[in-house]
């Protein structure tokens, strides 16, 4: 079933995610939209380019042990038009792929599902190879011919390309686990969540002691719960950054009063979207 509170695509249009068939964004997709049929794209820049009116995107941003996806909150913060209007949560399994049983010496996957897995890959002495993507990793193992070669991907895409799982649930935690957004081209509907919501955001403070301070005592003040706060540079101003964040908000508080407040506390405000917080899965993928 779809998340809870969260639409189904509308007016049957386009679902898109990152990736080759069988990549970890279109099992999410299928989880959440199961009467739609993702397509995927090769980066998410072309998701973002390809997401026109009546079009979903599915794109995870962060992950319970690589950390955030800065690609996807860069790309919201240039593309004002696209709000977010939902999270999906969801356990990740990483499995060992290979054409056939031996020695692996180099394991290709997506540089998250690697740092996922490093600390399992060092112990076996297998060196990790960034690729652009889980599936496509696990397809190019099947078509290569290079010996001792393997991929990091999920148990959907040893199926559709035809590997043997080599070993199976090898990240360094068990509970790996990564947040997906689901984003659609409109205005932000900042209006209070009948549930528990969440408020995602970018900003730019002045550049002055103590302005992200004050937005952090605003945030505070509000008595609201910062659950993710990162920085990223401003290419075109050195040693300059913005910042992106996602407060919980109780069932049905009005954002607008912590947002008249952060406008006047920041140089650029810019809310990315207000939707139900989901719930991460407690059993295993």
């Amino acid at each position: 079933m779809a998340e809870a509170g969260l639409a189904a695509a509308p007016g049957g249009g386009p679902v898109l995610y990152q990736g080759e068939p069988g990549a970890y964004s279109e099992e999410a997709a299928r989880k959440l939209f199961p009467k739609a049929d993702p397509s995927g794209r090769a980066t998410f820049a072309a998701v973002f380019a390809d997401l026109g009116p009546g079009a979903t995107a599915v794109l995870p941003v962060e992950n319970s042990l690589g950390g955030v996806v800065q690609e996807v909150s860069d790309l919201l913060w240039t593309h004002p038009k696209v709000s977010v209007v939902g999270e999906h949560i969801a356990p990740i399994r990483h499995h060992l792929l290979a054409r056939r049983p031996g020695r692996v010496e180099r394991a290709l996957s997506h540089p998250q599902a690697l740092a996922q897995c490093a600390g399992w890959l060092a112990a076996r002495g297998i060196e990790p190879v960034p690729f652009p993507d889980t599936a496509g990793a696990a397809r190019e193992v099947a078509e290569g011919s290079r010996e001792g070669e393997a991929a990091i991907a999920s148990s959907a895409a040893a199926l559709r390309y035809g590997l043997e799982v080599l070993a199976s649930d090898i990240a360094d935690q068990p509970s790996n686990r990564t947040r997906f957004l689901v984003c659609r081209v409109g205005r932000t509907d900042l209006g209070p969540v009948p549930g528990d919501s969440k408020l995602s955001l970018g900003f730019a403070t002045a550049h002055r002691p103590g302005a992200l301070a004050a937005v952090l005592d605003a945030c505070a003040g509000h008595h609201l719960n910062l659950s993710r706060l990162d920085s990223r540079p401003v290419p075109e101003l050195p040693f300059h950054y913005r910042f992106y964040a996602d407060l919980e908000l109780p069932a049905g508080l009005d954002p607008g009063p912590l947002l008249e407040d952060l406008a006047r506390l920041t140089a650029e405000l810019r809310p990315f979207g207000l939707y139900p917080r989901a719930v991460a899965p407690s059993g295993e993928g």
